[in-house]
């Protein structure tokens, strides 16, 4: 293409009619699109997309990927969107592995997933759409062995009332102490897997819907109140709670995490912005995504500094460099995938993150 450019950049400078304004004008262009060939090479061929992000099809036995996260061996596990089965991947042998729910469990699937340090999958469980009663309950797979287990969760109120209580966002602490949000009571709860002990925290703020979950080094519990307008912090050990109140109104808080340097990254789902709050100086910074709409609505920071998320309807990974206080934005290659969720594998210096459309059906890798 740069060779037929010159050839007619030289044509036109050595004709007669040079003189007229209209082939003036033809010497320009010709040499713009030189320019632009020499300098966008991506842009002359046509390419659309950013070339670093892998796509891998998931099986058509599978739906669509939701919830996901990494192990040690790099094998990248997922819950299915619609559907009965726990999913690993393995990057090495490009193999897919399936783990199917019990049939004793009844008409539901895995919804949340989380990883304990033992290595064993913790995962939040729901009933199906045309299930009749509303069953939702902790449970584990063990990778090595393929066995499941479930725990129902029963609370007695202040009444003597015994409460089914509803896990949602969840992680599990170096303690190996299950930790998550239920929505429906307003409470935090850490479960113990070995005496089925259920602790529950009354959060301070009524109807607050609790959303995303992290653990900072030293072991407090952040996440966000997503009609509050609020992040809240936990310390396990005085059982204690203190909550911030987000500068922009109506953000509408989604995933939390908590970089190397102890402060919370979060997404505002309706504000379109990346935000940070730094516990040592009590204060927030947000910084608004460069693509309009972008719903950004998964957040994690990589063990260089790097903040990573996801715009669900923007189509985009990104990433912030909280030194330079700048955006870079990767195009996914296919178009409108619904990214829900990532992770981000370290060692390997991998991003992997769900594409969540049923037409996609992908798990998507960006190198890092």
């Amino acid at each position: 293409m740069v060779d037929n450019l010159l050839n007619r950049l030289r044509l036109s400078l050595s004709s007669s009619s040079l003189h007229r304004f209209w082939d003036i004008g033809i010497v320009f262009l010709l040499l713009g699109l030189l320019f632009a060939a020499v300098s966008l090479p991506g842009l002359a061929q046509g390419d659309t997309t950013d070339p670093i992000i892998l796509e891998i099809p998931v099986p058509d036995t599978i739906s669509a990927p939701h919830s996901i996260t990494v192990a040690p061996d790099g094998k990248v596990w997922f819950a299915e969107k619609v559907g009965k089965n726990l999913v690993s991947f393995d990057p090495k042998a490009s193999k897919f592995e399936i783990h199917t729910l019990p049939a004793d469990w009844g008409n539901v699937g895995p919804y949340r997933i989380t990883l304990a340090p033992d290595d064993s999958i913790w995962f939040t469980v729901n009933r199906w759409a045309d299930a009749e009663e509303d069953i939702r309950y902790l449970g584990r797979l063990e990778p090595t062995t393929g066995t499941f287990r479930r725990f129902m969760l029963t609370i007695t109120n202040t009444s003597g009332e015994q409460l089914h209580v509803a896990p949602d966002d969840l992680l599990v602490d170096q303690a190996g102490l299950v930790w998550f949000l239920s929505p429906d009571d307003n409470n935090i709860y850490s479960f113990q897997p070995d005496t089925e002990k259920l602790q529950g925290y009354q959060i301070p703020t009524p109807n607050s819907y609790p959303k995303g979950i992290a653990i900072d080094g030293s072991g407090t519990i952040w996440f966000a109140l997503a009609n509050a307008n609020k992040i809240a912090k936990f310390v396990p050990t005085l059982a204690a709670y203190n909550e911030y109140e987000i500068p922009t109104l109506f953000a509408n808080p989604e995933t939390l995490s908590v970089d190397g340097e102890g402060r919370v990254w979060f997404v505002e789902l309706r504000t379109n912005r990346l935000s940070a709050f730094y516990p040592s100086e009590g204060r927030f910074y947000e910084a608004v995504i460069p693509t309009s709409g972008g719903l950004p609505n998964a957040v994690e920071a990589d063990d260089r500094g790097g903040i990573w998320f996801l715009e669900y309807l923007g189509n985009k990974v990104g990433v912030f460099d909280p030194i330079s206080a700048q955006f870079k934005e990767f195009v996914i290659p296919t178009y409108s995938s619904l990214p829900s969720d990532l992770a981000i594998d370290n060692e390997r210096n991998r991003l992997w993150f769900s594409q969540s459309s049923t037409e996609a059906k992908r798990l998507g890798m960006l190198s890092l």
